[in-house]
């Protein structure tokens, strides 16, 4: 691992997080349930994260086996998104614009480390000529 993998992975998780907390605010001022909310985000979020970790964070080529990978270890992130939104909106009673990035501040770390292993397991870098 480079010294700018994590730069660049701060970078790709930033896009992911405004990503996913405007797609959960909006969705929530739509009126669509908690549960929907998580699911249609990680659908965008999933696709949006595997593109810019493949291309900017772990310099991989694309892959379908590469893209299930990823996406099956970004899936933990659906009950762990629930659970932490759940706690925030409707237990604490916080607004969503509040409740959905501290959720999402709590999940960087285990997002980091299923990134790497779903994208870069070997730890060869490998450089893609755009």
């Amino acid at each position: 691992m480079s010294m700018t993998t994590p730069f660049a992975y701060l970078l790709v998780s930033g896009c992911c997080f405004v990503g996913h907390n405007i797609t959960m605010i909006a969705l929530n001022a739509l009126h669509v349930p908690l549960w929907s909310s998580v699911f249609l985000s990680f659908g965008i979020v999933v696709m949006l994260g595997y593109i810019l970790h493949s291309l900017i964070t772990f310099e991989r080529s694309f892959s379908a086996s590469v893209f299930m990978r990823y996406a099956a270890s970004m899936s933990f992130n659906i009950p762990l998104t629930f659970a932490t939104t759940w706690f925030w909106y409707c237990w604490i009673g916080f607004s969503m614009s509040v409740a959905s990035p501290l959720a999402s501040i709590c999940m960087v770390l285990l997002n980091y480390l299923l990134s790497r292993w779903a994208i870069a397991p070997s730890g060869k870098k490998k450089v893609i000529d755009l």
